[in-house]
């Protein structure tokens, strides 16, 4: 499971990335930064993660949201230290309406009680 959330995180944070062609080499780090921080990734996993992730089309975003506010469910914290990121990753780069409707997305899904 803990692969899963990794992965399920990383997609997310990825989907954000490719919404606005963000630069990933300006957000590789902050994303090994939170892997480490939050998941116990050294950088080299947190690397190919990101890149392996990067490959893929993040055409079931739903299903990886899903699976983070599942896994995630009793850890609000968890939970909002995702989000934050999240909007760390949007405010770096050019904001576009799409950016934080995908927040918003997220953000009720993780807390829709």
């Amino acid at each position: 499971m803990d692969k899963m959330i990794k992965e399920s995180v990383a997609t997310l944070f990825c989907h954000a990335i490719k919404l606005d062609d963000k630069d990933l080499n300006l957000e590789q780090p902050i994303f090994c930064r939170f892997m480490s921080q939050n998941f116990d990734c050294d950088s080299e996993e947190s690397r190919e993660i990101l890149e392996k992730v990067m490959e893929k089309d993040c055409d079931n975003i739903d299903t990886h949201i899903s699976i983070i506010s599942n896994a995630l469910y009793n850890e609000p914290y968890e939970k909002m230290s995702i989000l934050k990121q999240l909007n760390h990753i949007i405010f770096r780069s050019k904001l576009k309406t799409e950016d934080y409707d995908f927040f918003n997305k997220v953000k009720y899904s993780f807390f829709q009680y």
